[in-house]
C-alpha cells in the first residue's frame, strides 16, 4: 500500500464502456471487479458499484459479475453490492485478528472484515440475491497461522456464512514491503490447503477426519 510506485485509476464510465467493448468483441463473458482503496472506501465502492450499474443499465449486460465488498465499506454499499452481483466477496486475509494484527495492523478482523460479510449474507438471503453465493480469501504463511487454524475457520463459514468457497493464496514477498525479508509460502502448502477444503465442502468430511 504505502510503496512509490505508480498507480491508475479509471472513473466508472471508462471502466464500463472498456468491459462493454471487451465483452461485445467475445473476449469476456462476465466481469469480476475489485479495487485497491484510493481514499475512503466507502467513496471507493461507489464508485465500483457506479460500473456495475452502468454495465447493467447504458451497456444491458445481464452476466455474470462478480464484485468485490472492500473493507471498511457502509452498510448502503453493501446492500446495492449484493443487488446488482451474481457473487460478492471480502477477503478476511487471516483466520482470525490475532493473525491479521500481523499483516495489517490498521483492519479490525471482527468490525471491519468478519461484520461486513456477516451484513452482506444477511442481504443477499432477505432479498434472494448473489445466486452464486459468496467466497473469501487467506493469505498462507505470511503471519505464521497454522493449517489447523486455517482450515478449522474456513469449516466454520462454510457453517454458519453458507460461503461458496474459500479462496488460499500461498504468500510471496514484495521488494520494498515491510513483509519482504519475510519467507515465501511452498505454492504445495497452498495445494495442500485447497485439497483439504474440498474434503470438507465437496465430500462431506469433518473437520475432526482430517490430519495436520
Amino acid at each position: 500500500r504505502g510503496r512509490d510506485f505508480p498507480r491508475t485509476e479509471f472513473t466508472p464510465e471508462e471502466l464500463a464502456w472498456l468491459f462493454s467493448q471487451m465483452q461485445n468483441a467475445g473476449l469476456v463473458e462476465g466481469l469480476f471487479l475489485s479495487s485497491g482503496v484510493s481514499d475512503s472506501p466507502s467513496r471507493v465502492m461507489e464508485r465500483m458499484i457506479a460500473t456495475v450499474e452502468l454495465v447493467r443499465s447504458k451497456y444491458e449486460f445481464s452476466g455474470y459479475i462478480h464484485l468485490k465488498i472492500l473493507p471498511g465499506a457502509d452498510a448502503g454499499s453493501i446492500e446495492r453490492a449484493v443487488e446488482l452481483a451474481d457473487r460478492a466477496s471480502l477477503n478476511l486475509e487471516a483466520p482470525s485478528g490475532k493473525y491479521l494484527a500481523r499483516i495489517a495492523r490498521d483492519k479490525d478482523f471482527q468490525e471491519g472484515l468478519l461484520a461486513p460479510l456477516k451484513l452482506a449474507k444477511s442481504y443477499a438471503d432477505g432479498k434472494g440475491t448473489l445466486p452464486a453465493g459468496m467466497t473469501t480469501q487467506f493469505v498462507v504463511g505470511a503471519a505464521g497461522e497454522s493449517d489447523w487454524e486455517i482450515v478449522s475457520s474456513a469449516a466454520r463459514l462454510y457453517r454458519e456464512l453458507g460461503l461458496a468457497r474459500v479462496y488460499y493464496s500461498a504468500f510471496q514477498p514484495i521488494s520494498r514491503t515491510p513483509l519482504e525479508g519475510h519467507a515465501p509460502t511452498p505454492l504445495v502448502r497452498e495445494h495442500r490447503l485447497y485439497q483439504a477444503d474440498w474434503l470438507l465442502r465437496k465430500y462431506g468430511f469433518g473437520l475432526e477426519e482430517l490430519v495436520f
